[in-house]
């Protein structure tokens, strides 16, 4: 028997663990437990007539009875193992807040790993043909409950499509490809390839069209009607595109995206897919082992598992986060500074596991967020000084964690300020909108990003989204293997987060600290003239000051195989690019300044960027041979570039790239005639160990001559080591 007595955890009479200092402030919830109880057992007594509560709501309302009759201590509601599918979203309010002396702990019970779902069994399953089961769902007739994912014993299955998902290469294959729009000037309507579909379908209006902009906006639209003979799938609304005001724009879709079509029961072919008729309100699926009789088949129903509403000082940690629903868009409405991520009007936001408005001093700790199908974590408007920290979010469908607020919706600005997401695991999110980054901020001031371990991204890291308001620092982060599935992106970005009638001139710019972050292989994706995917060489970038950032200060990263170019200042002014190590990118560094329609107004604003003591290093002729790339280029837009060192390992050529009255090239003894680089060198940086990745510099470096200040490369990242970390594929 286990129970509370006098703050102690009493385990069989003899493993005792201290819990809390009175036993009066802690309670528990566990599958066996009944909301009519206590909630001040472990489990159930002997007689069955107290024991610990059943849910999550019942141990709120209780701790809220008893902060109103004015105990001031704090207060733990601790939770079994097992998997809690919640009716509702659990609200926690002003009332339910804490105290810095005595906060609100909601967390897992020692040794033990609950798990939240937003969604709900599906049972009933009868024969349908050969493997495939069909149950009556009465709720999804008429289409009143639809949704996109369907777990067995906890994993995702897949929708059946066509092509089929490619297990063996599941980023780059399982891909169709259009031709072009059907007929000019449609932006409904698009015509595929010969031989692309091999099967009629019966209710082609049940099916959904999954199409990727090459620059990753996604669109999941219904299609509307299907011409074989033509070859031309027509769909209920258009594919919109981004970055030109107001950001969206109807648009054609071209032989550059590539789609395909789901929830079509012709193509339910293989173990692990399924399919919902919203005509009849049959769900089909074929599982992927043989028997289901213990199986816990899920559909999705909330969108989103906790929402801290105007709460303060609670402590949520130990729990997992899942099966929750998803949407269209990945960010709410009501804001501004999404940037190229603004949500279109009319479609449905994706939710998160965890929503976060008006929420000051709360902590997120030690929680796992698996295959949401949304967000991670929103943090929307007014949040202050919560920590965000030691989580593990992957496999969701948007971003990992989004920090956004607005300054123009609101007589007050209302924005996250000084919040901290620390030493978190963020990986393999964007399941479904690859427009996405591990960590998004949007109108944000303040905060630290720091720690944290971001890779297998289809698109950013980190994107700072607005260039021109508030001041967050980057530092400590790990990053690698991002931006795998999409063109022209990077691993932490920011841009100009408003459009083209906000952007002026005269602005004052914050700027950004993008401070000792380890940087590796980012990829990029793109189509060829053969129509397969392959890298994209020319925009998968390390760190990019996009659309006029300006006071940046961008020291100490270590940028290391990036397809395209290490790092980009574009159209800012008054950027510092100060002690980075840039290492075999296809250029290690490019400045320019956009001659396009919204930039116009700009003029000369590109002055006054210093690039000293960086070390730029090639070891091998797989390159251009150009470490610099000047474009739109004035006598002003650098202040000062020194005292950096350079070093090709392979060809000895350092060139720099100018463009100004016609594209020159020259290397770099003709650059220092021009005032630039005059104290540079030309020398091996002398790494520790460059094959294994270690980018330390021996005490006899001539880069210290220069000025180069030691990286401390301990200090990045979550601190654990990839035996402590779960293993990543």
């Amino acid at each position: 028997m286990v129970e509370i007595i006098g703050g102690l955890l009493i385990i069989a009479g003899s493993q005792v663990t201290q819990v809390n200092q009175e036993a009066e402030t802690t309670f528990l919830v566990a599958q066996n437990g009944n909301d009519a109880w206590s909630g001040r057992l472990a489990e159930p007594n002997d007689d069955k007539t107290d024991g610990p509560f059943a849910t999550l709501a019942r141990a709120r309302d209780t701790v809220r009875q008893i902060k109103e009759s004015g105990l001031k201590k704090s207060i733990t509601v601790m939770v079994r193992s097992g998997k809690y599918y919640l009716e509702d979203t659990l609200v926690l309010s002003a009332a339910d807040s804490g105290t810095q002396d005595s906060p609100i702990t909601y967390t897992a019970y020692p040794g033990e790993k609950p798990i939240l779902s937003g969604g709900r069994k599906v049972s009933g399953w009868k024969p349908y043909k050969d493997k495939i089961l069909q149950c009556e769902l009465k709720e999804a007739k008429g289409g009143k409950w639809k949704f996109r994912q369907l777990f067995f014993n906890g994993q995702r299955q897949i929708r059946a499509r066509y092509p089929n998902f490619d297990h063996e290469n599941p980023l780059y294959g399982g891909w169709a490809f259009p031709e072009g729009p059907a007929y000019e000037g449609s932006f409904t309507a698009f015509k595929y390839k010969p031989g692309t579909f091999t099967r009629h379908w019966e209710k082609p209006a049940e099916a959904e069209v999954y199409i990727l902009h090459p620059w990753g906006p996604t669109t999941i639209m219904p299609l509307k009607t299907m011409d074989y003979e033509n070859r031309v799938i027509t769909m209920v609304n258009g594919v919109k595109d981004f970055n030109i005001a107001p950001w969206y724009i109807p648009t054609p879709i071209g032989a550059n995206y590539r789609f395909y079509v789901e929830n079509v029961i012709e193509e339910l072919d293989q173990p692990g897919e399924w399919c919902l008729d919203t005509e009849d309100g049959k769900l089909y699926f074929w599982p992927p082992t043989e028997s289901i009789e213990d199986a816990a088949i899920v559909a999705p129903v909330l969108s989103c598992l906790i929402d801290l509403r105007g709460a303060s000082w609670i402590n949520i940690s130990g729990f997992t986060f899942t099966e929750t629903e998803g949407g269209d868009n990945m960010h709410r409405g009501g804001h501004e500074g999404y940037g190229a991520m603004f949500p279109a009007p009319g479609r449905k936001y994706c939710g998160e596991a965890v929503h976060m408005r008006g929420a000051e001093h709360c902590c997120l700790e030690k929680n796992h967020f698996y295959a949401v199908g949304g967000n991670g974590i929103y943090l929307e408007d007014d949040n202050a000084r919560n920590l965000i920290q030691h989580n593990e979010i992957s496999h969701a469908g948007a971003c990992g964690v989004v920090l956004i607020g607005s300054k123009y919706f609101h007589p007050v600005p209302h924005h996250p300020v000084y919040n901290q997401v620390e030493y978190n695991h963020i990986h393999h999110c964007g399941v479904f909108d690859k427009y996405v980054a591990g960590i998004f901020l949007g109108v944000s001031d303040g905060n630290v990003i720091g720690h944290n371990l971001i890779e297998r991204m289809p698109h950013h890291a980190i994107n700072l989204g607005n260039s021109g308001f508030g001041r967050n620092i980057v530092e400590y982060n790990e990053i690698h293997h991002t931006c795998l599935e999409t063109y022209d992106n990077t691993a932490i970005n920011m841009w100009m987060e408003d459009p083209q009638d906000r952007c002026e001139r005269g602005a004052e710019r914050s700027g950004h600290i993008i401070r000792f972050n380890f940087i590796t292989d980012t990829r990029g994706c793109v189509i060829d003239k053969e129509g397969n995917l392959v890298p994209d060489k020319e925009n998968a970038h390390g760190i990019y000051l996009d659309n006029f950032a300006s006071n940046c200060l961008v020291y100490g990263n270590i940028i290391v195989r990036c397809n395209a170019i290490g790092i980009v200042v574009n159209g800012g002014k008054n950027n510092i690019i100060e002690n980075n190590i840039i290492v075999d990118c296809r250029y290690s560094l490019r400045t320019w300044s956009p001659a396009m329609y919204w930039a116009s107004q700009m003029g000369d604003f590109m002055t006054g960027n210093r690039y000293c003591r960086n070390i730029f290093y090639r070891s091998h002729s797989n390159f251009d041979g150009h470490l610099f790339l000047l474009h739109h280029w004035t006598d002003r837009t650098l202040g000062q570039s020194d005292y950096n060192l350079f070093f090709n390992a392979a060809t000895g050529e350092y060139n720099v790239h100018l463009e100004r009255d016609g594209l020159k090239i020259f290397p770099i003894a003709e650059w220092q005639k021009m005032g630039y680089d005059t104290h540079s060198v030309i020398a091996d940086p002398m790494f520790v160990d460059l094959e294994h990745n270690d980018y330390r510099l021996k005490s006899e470096s001539p880069a210290f001559k220069l000025g180069f200040q030691p990286i401390d490369v301990a200090k990045i990242g979550t601190g654990k080591t990839a035996s402590e970390r779960r293993e990543i594929k």
